[in-house]
């Protein structure tokens, strides 16, 4: 093989893509030129840079990237089913072009079977575990589509109220691998908090998610009911114990506009004044605290 064509095997090599024949040419090759062998070398220079980079996208970001891929692969899909009959007849794709075709070969196929999942149109199963679910979709018409395994990746379609869906996206809530899902879930059930159950799955993820982000989504969808007694109990706990500066100002935001003539607040605020280093929220229990007559300290 030429040099050229082994280059364009280099892509691939680190990756264990191409086939027996074709590593075996690339080795043999390696070890008699040593120009190819230093374009390897700087090929797995960058593939280790780019392996050891840590990036930490927003949820939003990663949401709004399923989004897309979804998108792309239903396109993608659509093109692949349109193609015309006499695609058959065309010649093979040369090899040094070959490198190339595999990635959207690859995308081909894995629009194909996602694509190919039974479409199961009102009905859910019972009590679907939380790591099942794989994708959340709105629809123009005020529908949920959710994408989740079994066996096989399956997908349902209906409204948040139908029973089916709105099950799914509580077991989304619990999801331990995806927050980005978590998030999309509580979004897509945030009108939905006056049912208890909804209501008690935020309460959860207010106390307990370890994503800031998805407390975050999770106070904002409970401020409508930050006077009930389970919610009010859940905001008091994070303001004592949540870590992120962020969760804890926002929440004493909230229990400090929605108060009434609470002695347990009071009591809330002295023992937050004891131990919070945030100035903002230092401030902002020392003003309530003085507008209930209550004292900065605690006894």
């Amino acid at each position: 093989m030429s040099c050229d064509e082994i280059r364009a095997l280099l892509v691939l090599y680190p990756y264990g893509e191409l086939s027996f024949d074709e590593e075996e040419s690339v080795d043999a090759h390696l070890r008699s030129c040593p120009a190819c062998e230093k374009e390897r070398t700087v090929l797995a220079a960058f593939h280790s840079a780019a392996g050891d980079a840590v990036l930490t996208p927003s949820l939003e970001l990663l949401s709004a990237c399923r989004q897309d891929l979804r998108k792309q692969v239903t396109v993608i899909a659509g093109a692949a089913d349109a193609q015309p009959f006499w695609r058959k007849w065309l010649p093979p794709i040369p090899a040094p072009l070959a490198w190339v075709a595999r990635p959207a070969m690859a995308m081909a196929i894995f629009a194909a079977g996602f694509l190919g999942a039974r479409f199961v149109p009102m009905s859910a199963p019972s009590a679907p575990a939380a790591r099942n679910v794989r994708f959340i979709e709105p629809s123009n018409d005020g529908r949920v589509r959710i994408v989740y395994d079994e066996v096989s990746q399956k997908e349902i379609a209906g409204r948040v109220d139908d029973r089916g869906i709105r099950e799914m996206l509580l077991a989304a809530t619990r999801d331990p691998d995806d927050a980005a899902l978590r998030v999309d879930s509580v979004e897509f059930l945030k009108n939905r908090a006056e049912r208890e159950e909804v209501r008690h799955a935020f309460v959860r993820a207010l106390e307990g998610d370890p994503n800031e982000g998805v407390r975050l989504k999770a106070l904002e969808a409970l401020k409508p009911y930050a006077r009930q007694p389970d919610v009010r109990t859940a905001l008091t706990k994070v303001l004592i114990a949540d870590q992120s500066a962020n969760v804890r100002t926002q929440t004493i935001d909230l229990l400090v506009n929605t108060r009434r003539d609470e002695s347990d607040l009071a009591g809330v605020l002295q023992e937050m004044m004891r131990r919070e280093q945030n100035s903002y929220i230092r401030q902002r229990g020392q003003t309530a605290l003085r507008a209930m007559n209550a004292s900065l300290e605690t006894f």
